[in-house]
Formats: C-alpha cells, sequence, structure tokens
C-alpha cells in the first residue's frame, strides 16, 4: 500500500506557504495545491491515495458541502480541517461531514506531524473497509462506455443512441442507453418515445435501487433488445441529483447490464464528471474543423489534470467526415495522441428524415446497413465490441447475472 499524499486546499496564499513548509520540514509528499474550495472536488485525484488538508475559506463556502463533495469522489481520503474559530456548532458539523480530525490555527499547527499519523492509520482503515464493501465480481462484469462531445452540435446524442442500438442488436449483450443531459435530454424525441417515465422518477429510492424499480422506468425498442433510461422531464430536476447519486445508479445499473451507453452533457459538472471518471470507455465525438480539435485538446487538459481518466480509455469519433475536409485524419493524428476509432460519413440529407421519423440507422442483426453512415456506424460497433472484450453477433461479453425481461 503506497503513502497517501497531502493534498492542501486553502484560498490563503499565505497561509498555504505556511502549511506546505510545514510539510516540506516533515518530510511528507505533497499533492495537489488547491486554491478554490469549490473546485476541490474536481482537482484531488481520484484514483491515488491521499490526505486532505482543508484550511478555513476566506470567503464565503459552505465548507460542509465543499467537504461532502471531495468525500464523494475519494472516500479514503482522511480531511484534517484546519479551523480559525473554535465555534461548537461550527466543529460538530464539520465532524457530521465525515472530518477526521481538527486543529486550531495557529496554535495547534504544531500538532500538524500526529494528526498525520493518525490521518495514515485512518486511509489504511478506510481502505480496507472499502475492499470488504466492495461487492465480489462487480468490476469487470459490465461496461460503462460514456459518448462525449466538448463541443455543442457534434453529433454525440446521436451518435451515443446509434452505438447502443447497434451494439444491443449486434453483441447478445444486455445493453442499456442512459440521457445523462439533466435539463434538456433530447433522447426522447431523437427516439420518438413518450417523457412520462425517467430518471427522476429514481431519486427518491437511488441508494436501495432494485431492479424492479429500475426495470418500470425503462423504454425498449420494439426494433432492438435496447433498453432505454431517459433524463427527468422537468429540468429542475436537474438541481436534485450530484455526484453521489449518479455513482448509485451506475452500480445498480451494472449489476443488471452488460454495456451501459451513456450520453452526457457538454459542459463539465458534478454529473458528467461523476459519470466520466466511472466510465471504462470514453468515446469523444469530434468533426475536422479548428474549432472542434481545440476544444477537444481543452477538454483533455482538464480531463488530464484531474485524473479524470486513463489515456488508455479514451478514443475519438470523427462526425461528419469528409474527404474533402480541409483538415485530414492524419492531420488530426499528428496533433492527438488519442487513437481514431472510426469516422461517421458526412450524410445530413440522408439522416434527417431518420431523426424527423424517431429511426435510428440499425434495426436488424448483422445489417451492415448502405455505405455511409449506417455502415460506418456497424463497423465502429464492430471495433467497440473487439475492445470492450465480445465480437458482433458471438455474445462474448459476460452476461450480467440479473436477467432483463
Amino acid at each position: 500500500m503506497s503513502t497517501p499524499r497531502i493534498s492542501v486546499v486553502c484560498d490563503d496564499s499565505r497561509l498555504t506557504q505556511q502549511i506546505t513548509q510545514q510539510l516540506h520540514f516533515l518530510n511528507v509528499p505533497i499533492g495537489e495545491i488547491i486554491d478554490k474550495p469549490r473546485e476541490a472536488y474536481m482537482q484531488i485525484n481520484l484514483k491515488e491515495p491521499r490526505i486532505l488538508l482543508i484550511a478555513e475559506p476566506s470567503e464565503a463556502v459552505n465548507i460542509s458541502q465543499v467537504i461532502q463533495s471531495v468525500r464523494k469522489v475519494n472516500e479514503t481520503a482522511p480531511i484534517i480541517y484546519l479551523s480559525k474559530n473554535a465555534e461548537f456548532i461550527s466543529l460538530r458539523e464539520l465532524y457530521r461531514s465525515g472530518v477526521m480530525d481538527v486543529l486550531q490555527l495557529p496554535e495547534e499547527m504544531e500538532q500538524l506531524e500526529k494528526a498525520l499519523e493518525r490521518a495514515n492509520v485512518q486511509y489504511k482503515k478506510n481502505v480496507q473497509r472499502q475492499e470488504l464493501l466492495q461487492p465480489k465480481g462487480q468490476q469487470g462484469s459490465s461496461q460503462v462506455i460514456t459518448v462525449y462531445s466538448g463541443k455543442g452540435g457534434s453529433g454525440a446524442t446521436f451518435l451515443a443512441s446509434n452505438l447502443a442500438q447497434t451494439l444491443a442488436l449486434n453483441s447478445g449483450a444486455k445493453v442499456l442507453l442512459v440521457d445523462l443531459n439533466m435539463q434538456f435530454g433530447g433522447l426522447h424525441q431523437l427516439l420518438d418515445v413518450p417523457h412520462d417515465r425517467n430518471l427522476g422518477d429514481l431519486k427518491s429510492v437511488l441508494k436501495e435501487l432494485t431492479f424492479s424499480q429500475l426495470n418500470n422506468v425503462l423504454y425498449r425498442r420494439e426494433d432492438s433488445p435496447l433498453s432505454v433510461l431517459l433524463s427527468p422531464a422537468h429540468p429542475q430536476d436537474a438541481e436534485n441529483f450530484g455526484s453521489d447519486d449518479i455513482e448509485l445508479l451506475l452500480t445498480a445499473c451494472r449489476q443488471h447490464f452488460d454495456l451501459i451507453v451513456l450520453d452526457i452533457p457538454k459542459e463539465l459538472n458534478e454529473v458528467s464528471i461523476s459519470a466520466i471518471s466511472q466510465t471504462d470507455l470514453l468515446l469523444y465525438v469530434l468533426q475536422l474543423d479548428r474549432p472542434s480539435i481545440v476544444r477537444m485538446q481543452q477538454v483533455y487538459n482538464i480531463l488530464e489534470r484531474y485524473h479524470l481518466v486513463k489515456d488508455e480509455s479514451v478514443a475519438l469519433v470523427v462526425n461528419r467526415f469528409s474527404k474533402k475536409n480541409d483538415v485530414t485524419l492524419d492531420d488530426l493524428q499528428k496533433m492527438t495522441l488519442f487513437p481514431v476509432w472510426g469516422t461517421i460519413a458526412d450524410g445530413m440529407n440522408g439522416l434527417q428524415q431518420l431523426v424527423n421519423l424517431g429511426q435510428l440507422l440499425h434495426t436488424k442483426a448483422n445489417d451492415k446497413g448502405p455505405k455511409g453512415p449506417a455502415r460506418d456506424m456497424y463497423q465502429l460497433t464492430s471495433v467497440v465490441l473487439q475492445k470492450v472484450g465480445g465480437e458482433p453477433s458471438n455474445g462474448h461479453i459476460p452476461k450480467a447475472q440479473q436477467q432483463v425481461g
């Protein structure tokens, strides 16, 4: 078990300097230095061991929310709070939020070494507890595929729905398509289905979500085995969902489906960050133009900075591809380290009728479709299946334990 690094969350530059000097003196490894408490949950490394030092903010911040959001993304990290006041009510709220230890500034700074020793012990206990609570066999029994683009209008929703449909037709796996665009999800319009059953109906039962409850709100395509979970019907419901809700939802879905395809918003908010951090494969959708490529690079910088994904779990899909594009695929490969897994031909004239009728590119198994977007989608699906552990129509993907039906 590797030694945790100490991450410092402090919006006071002078105090940050004092804390880091003390940590250097104690010869302990330092992790992230975060000067905006509200963004701490985005910047903390999700995978590596951490101990958090959170100093009382100078600005008006709901510190309990900061602590809770951090604990959601890194459950094993003990939290030491550096307080500037000793109000009993405030301290009680801190402990309720999940703080392990509180040191009063400046007089108790000399006790930091002992507090870190206690935190290291607590970290080991947290890891052991997490391993005991982790359901055996859950990891690897299913795959979460997130289709995402940081630029609106790239066609991510259209690709996510068609990828899920083609996977359901050709993989032999149980496939679920989830719309996580919480405010203005568009899958119900794209698929031409009612919006009276949706994710909003599950909010109150997410902590103990059963298959029956999940099954009752799903829609199923008549032309494939695909199951669909729509986003909340009312935009204001988006405020009710946080990162913990997405984690609970995906944990439950993994138990009942082999492949889970997520359509997420372009904004990197609490919902999308939680989804990306739990994804097994991120398909980034872009077009071969300068704005799309620049946005992709900006998104990658954020994902890398906050350790949200591993490079090997990211692949590109070029939408509306044409050999007439000024930027070529070779040009794109020189600008990114991610592989291009597929291109979808530019065929908006033909696709517009499908969209208007609520139809998808494929409705039959083993049907590659005509040359153009349909055949390109079939080829992309084949690549995805090979990468996640199966072949088209062979059913090599491990089946979830719970049957859907």
